[in-house]
């Protein structure tokens, strides 16, 4: 193996081992498992643990999205209904608490989707989303009759339905927790433990590209976006380069206050001349090979994937800083092949 191909993780396996690990190397990284502390702030993609307490106890609650991935093109071409998931817990004790009423808020770029009370005698709640082309928000579920809130049960999930999901990029799910234990006794106000997460649906963009080979062939290319929808897809034919941007906020205080993952995904059909054994991506200028993972399983096509942890993205954050182009919120990708 040269060196080269040493700065990249291919993974020669079957194709469902590899979903398997990449599945639990997001895990990791988003909920802090590889490098980060828990905080009740996080930046996630399909699963956030998030911690606060209540009085002297600990009280932890997983955000989780099944199934973990879901895109703009599977909730359309396959009717995805993603389940989310909302449990509170004891991190000592890794049993749940009873009796949990929750308040959601749901938004995405600052627009509200969704506000309202959910309650779960088991402490273990689920919403499936259905997203509608309805011009508002709908929740279905069996109404509690003192605490108005909306409950469900395993078989018979809270449903939300109409314009959820219906945009790729980052949901920010806001959750305060009113009651723990006791159904009737609310939580004072001061003391309700408040938690701040996100969830990622794929944004799904399709691009056809040809070279200078007088083929006139054309390529089809597939990116999705986890963090935000795409922008500026451009190809260079003479260098193969594949081009475009993200919208994206680099203030410093905010990443350094919040957990990071950028993930993007680059599909590329092989045999084709854009496949390789190994790739060079760069983001705003900066070198990010030895963070691309190369899923070659596929006999159809490469998957490469940006896996963009915080103290890289804060590297890059200082570097667009110097150059003084953090004004335009933009996170700028390339990629190409290096055969």
């Amino acid at each position: 193996m040269t060196d080269e191909r040493r700065t990249h993780l291919v993974f020669d396996m079957h194709g469902s081992v590899f979903r398997s690990a990449f599945i639990l190397f997001l895990f990791l990284v988003v909920t802090g498992a590889f490098m980060y502390p828990k905080s009740a702030n996080a930046d996630g993609l399909f699963q956030e643990q998030l911690s606060a307490s209540f009085d002297d106890r600990k009280t932890d609650l997983i955000i989780k999205m099944m199934p973990p991935v879901v895109t703009t093109e599977t909730l359309e071409n396959q009717s995805q209904k993603p389940v989310i998931q909302f449990k509170l817990y004891d991190p000592a004790t890794k049993e749940g608490f009873k009796h949990v009423t929750y308040y959601i808020t749901i938004e995405k770029d600052g627009k509200k989707l969704l506000s309202d009370w959910f309650h779960d005698h088991k402490g273990d709640l689920k919403i499936e989303m259905k997203p509608s082309d309805a011009e508002s928000i709908k929740v279905y579920g069996e109404p509690d009759p003192i605490l108005q809130a909306f409950t469900g049960t395993d078989r018979n999930p809270v449903i939300a339905t109409g314009p959820i999901f219906s945009e790729g990029g980052l949901y920010h799910f806001m959750v305060r927790v009113t009651t723990i234990d006791y159904d009737r006794t609310l939580i004072p106000d001061d003391k309700q433990p408040e938690y701040d997460g996100w969830l990622s649906i794929g944004a799904v963009e399709n691009q056809q590209v040809s070279l200078d080979d007088g083929s006139k062939k054309l390529i089809p290319i597939q990116i999705i976006s986890y963090y935000d929808e795409l922008k500026d897809f451009s190809f260079n034919p003479d260098s193969k380069e594949i081009q475009f941007t993200m919208p994206f906020d680099w203030n410093v205080t905010r990443l350094e206050a919040n957990k990071i993952m950028v993930h993007q995904e680059v599909n590329l059909p092989k045999p084709s001349k854009l496949s390789s054994e190994s790739y060079v991506g760069t983001i705003d200028g900066m070198n990010v090979t030895k963070n691309l993972m190369i899923d070659s399983t596929n006999s159809t096509k490469d998957i490469v994937h940006f896996m963009i942890p915080k103290p890289v993205v804060m590297e890059i954050a200082q570097q667009v800083s110097k150059v003084g182009q953090a004004g335009d919120g933009l996170m700028k990708f390339t990629l190409k092949p290096t055969i």
